[in-house]
């Protein structure tokens, strides 16, 4: 099963750190913001205390703080506050040269006749600048500090939260359900969860159970029958080698027993299909073993044709797969070659990767068709039985078979999805 990149335990500490980041930034900016305000506004009432002053005087007079001065036009600031000066903006707050700075109020007194300019130097009244950096480190030791405690507080949240959710996960990764699972649950939403994916896993066992008691039964009753036809096909046949026997009855008892091994694989197939479980438990196969068991297994679908068969598979060739389930799809393949081939050779190859079939084309076969219905998923009467029951086997063990047509050649290709291993 896919992992997550990201569990939801860490999605909800990262809530809270980002939450608490937030919160933090937010606060530090506004008390920054109010502490400059606050020096900046006691500043300004220095100096309308002192345009206040200046006003009620009939001539202009010195100041009374020591570091403010009426100056009667800009050319007459001091140097660096003359530099800086912005005359078309209402700016009030100019930094100067060493560490000066100068907070200016214009007014209009009675005795002249332009207007005249406070300007105050207060670097040596500033609060907030000598202590700035002592305040940042506050700040910032205090955002840590929240940020600790929000990581702590979602690690404890999100473990008490996501604890069931992270079992419940668990059991269903790992395929562990016992009845009464959904019990050690909390009565809450992974309870309620807990409990509709336990009644469900329960019905899913019961028609697990009655599909494989179906199929064991009806495969009991179908091949007693077939038991009996496939031994009298066989004593009729063993007559006809000692009688003179027409050839159109000998022809109709050998399509007889034909489709009863037929139908006797297709019962095979169809019980294992119905024990899924079984598919996916995996042996070392050595391949040319078992591809020339089965050859001469079907030996006999090849007597009386002008057949010859090519085997190019490496001796040492292993691969890991399902041996039943290997077997299931490689008789199906090497009995539809052998029984609907025309005269030639039948080619068999495999590497690490495939195993290829290619044989030549009888006349009244319509590959394009074949392949067209293959990939649908449904039967073909022209190239044998079970091709859409293999499909799905392969399907649900990752293997891949594919039928393809090359000029008068049908070639059968069946892909697994890890390399076969070469053992020397």
């Amino acid at each position: 099963m896919h992992k997550p990149a990201r569990s939801l335990g860490q999605r909800i500490i990262w809530a809270c750190v980002i939450l608490a980041l937030l919160c933090a930034s937010l606060f530090s900016f506004f008390n920054v913001i109010f502490v400059y305000t606050v020096e900046d506004q006691f500043f300004r009432h220095q100096l309308m205390d002192e345009e206040k002053r200046q006003l009620q005087q009939s001539q202009l007079v010195a100041p009374l703080s020591t570091g403010m001065q009426i100056f009667r036009g800009v050319k007459d600031f001091p140097a660096d506050l003359q530099q800086q000066f912005e005359p078309d903006t209402k700016r009030t707050e100019y930094s100067g040269l060493e560490g000066r700075h100068y907070h200016i109020r214009p007014f209009i007194h009675p005795s002249v006749k332009e207007p005249v300019w406070l300007v105050a130097e207060v670097s040596q009244q500033l609060v907030v600048r000598p202590i700035r950096d002592e305040m940042f480190l506050l700040y910032g030791i205090s955002t840590l500090v929240m940020l600790l405690l929000a990581a702590a507080l979602g690690f404890a949240l999100a473990r008490r939260a996501t604890r069931p959710l992270t079992q419940l996960a668990e059991l269903v990764q790992k395929d562990q359900f016992s009845p009464g699972f959904s019990k050690a649950f909390p009565a809450n939403e992974i309870g309620v969860l807990a409990e509709a994916l336990e009644q469900n896993w329960l019905r899913v066992q019961a028609f697990i159970e009655r599909e494989q008691a179906f199929s064991r039964d009806a495969s009991h009753e179908l091949r007693t029958p077939l038991a009996v036809i496939q031994s009298s096909c066989e004593l009729l046949l063993a007559q006809m080698s000692t009688q003179a026997w027409p050839a159109e009855q000998q022809q109709r008892l050998e399509q007889i027993q034909h489709s009863s091994r037929q139908m006797n694989q297709l019962i095979s197939t169809l019980l294992a299909m119905s024990r899924e479980q079984h598919l996916g438990q995996t042996e070392t196969i050595k391949l040319t073993g078992l591809l020339e068991q089965l050859i001469l297994n079907l030996s006999p679908l090849l007597d009386g044709k002008n057949i010859e068969l090519e085997l190019q598979v490496a001796p040492d060739l292993q691969l890991q797969l399902n041996p039943v389930l290997l077997q299931m799809v490689l008789t199906n393949l090497l009995q539809n070659a052998f029984l609907h081939s025309a005269a030639g050779t039948i080619y068999i190859s495999a590497n690490s990767e495939q195993l290829l079939i290619r044989n030549p084309l009888q006349d009244d076969d319509q590959p394009a068709e074949l392949t067209a219905l293959f990939a649908k998923g449904r039967q073909s009467s022209g190239y044998g039985l079970g091709l859409g029951i293999v499909q799905r086997l392969c399907q649900q063990t990752g293997l891949e078979l594919q039928l393809e047509r090359e000029n008068a050649v049908l070639q059968a290709t069946l892909s697994w999805p890890e390399p076969a291993q070469h053992q020397l």
